[in-house]
């Protein structure tokens, strides 16, 4: 049989197992054949990914017209993204191809702009109940009148979860499946008592959205705490969040468990963090206060298994965007961080400022 029917074979996994175990083999001590092998596969996933790229850029063109509106001045960063990188994305295109097709008739009535990967993922944006606003309102109020402040009530929102900034300019990052369809986006944490902010970007592949705030004077003179370096990230780290699953901030820790996601998806790693609804958007950092991820979901069927989208890819994706004033706006700090060595609750206080409890409203 030549080399590339053996190739095709294995790549279509139309090999029997004991073809397959040989195979392997052979790539690991024939160092001729695992080349040609790979030259073979980067082909394959080339022609595949051409095909791919034009659905993906088609499909979420009339996504987006459907959901934002023809004229909606919204930058889409998937599409430029994908051009440039599209071996990077492979894995995740395909999915989201599968993903937007079974979705398009839930679109045209109002449903999700992404699908889930699996009903075993669960999204972490959290749902508000009016009672628990209710319970909130009181107890805010007899807060307000031991201080004899006068504070406003604003209406509950429909769903809240976590932000963060991406420097310090007013923008920030969360998950595109907690903002979509949102009417208005506010957010709040311990120096903002509420402000709105406007959609500036979105990347659907990796369910990010970002915004930037309408006023950033309450941030303009606090030292921007995190940062986007390239370091290496291992199974092992140790790793912690820091969100909003409640109205306070909640802290978690755990460890990198795998540098894959869910089915292997390589956009995302598997962290061992009790992650919950609320948490979605939230920055998944390293013990030096780096930002490696942002937390995308969690295992349904097991507790303490969360998801993040990986920063790298974060990083690309801001890269591909062809609005050059803005891409030069959220240019990300790659400096060594300002909060390392500092013991946990140390970095905890110089993050809070900018992490943002986000509060989205729908029709």
């Amino acid at each position: 049989m030549r080399a590339t029917d053996l190739f095709d074979n294995y790549l279509f996994g139309t090999c029997t197992p004991q073809e397959k175990t040989d195979f392997e083999a052979r790539l690991k001590t024939d160092l001729e054949f695992a080349t040609a092998f790979e030259k073979h596969r980067v082909l394959i996933e080339g022609l595949n990914n051409h095909e791919q790229r034009q659905n993906i850029k088609q499909l979420f063109s009339t996504i987006h017209q459907q959901e934002f509106g023809k004229d909606a001045k919204i930058v889409s960063i998937n599409e430029g993204f994908v051009k440039k990188h599209g071996k990077t994305v492979a894995v995740a295109a395909s999915v989201a191809v599968m993903a937007v097709i079974g979705t398009l008739t839930v679109l045209s009535t109002g449903g999700y702009l992404l699908k889930k990967q699996s009903n075993d993922i669960t999204d972490l944006k959290r749902d508000v109940a009016e009672l628990k606003y209710s319970q909130d309102a009181i107890i805010g109020g007899i807060h307000t009148a031991k201080n004899n402040i006068v504070k406003a009530a604003y209406a509950p929102a429909n769903i809240e979860g976590t932000g963060f900034a991406l420097n310090n300019k007013g923008y920030f990052i969360t998950s595109l499946h907690m903002v979509k369809n949102a009417d208005s986006v506010f957010v709040t944490n311990s120096i903002l008592d509420r402000v709105s902010a406007k959609l500036v970007a979105t990347d659907p592949t990796l369910d990010i959205a970002i915004y930037k705030l309408d006023n950033t004077e309450a941030l303009d003179k606090i030292s921007y705490p995190f940062s986007f370096n390239n370091n290496v990230s291992e199974i092992g780290d140790k790793v912690f969040t820091i969100g909003y699953p409640r109205k306070d901030m909640v802290y978690g820790e755990g460890s990198l468990s795998a540098l894959s996601g869910y089915n292997n998806d390589t956009t995302m790693f598997q962290v061992s963090i009790p992650v919950n609804p609320g948490n979605s958007g939230g920055p998944l950092l390293d013990e030096q206060g780096n930002v490696i991820g942002i937390i995308r979901g969690k295992l349904s069927s097991a507790e303490g298994t969360g998801f993040a989208i990986k920063s790298n890819l974060i990083k690309q994706a801001i890269a591909s965007i062809e609005d050059e004033s803005l891409k030069t706006e959220l240019t990300l700090n790659a400096k060594k961080s300002s909060i390392k060595g500092l013991k946990r609750s140390e970095q905890i206080k110089k993050m809070q400022a900018f992490v943002f409890n986000i509060m989205v409203y729908k029709k």
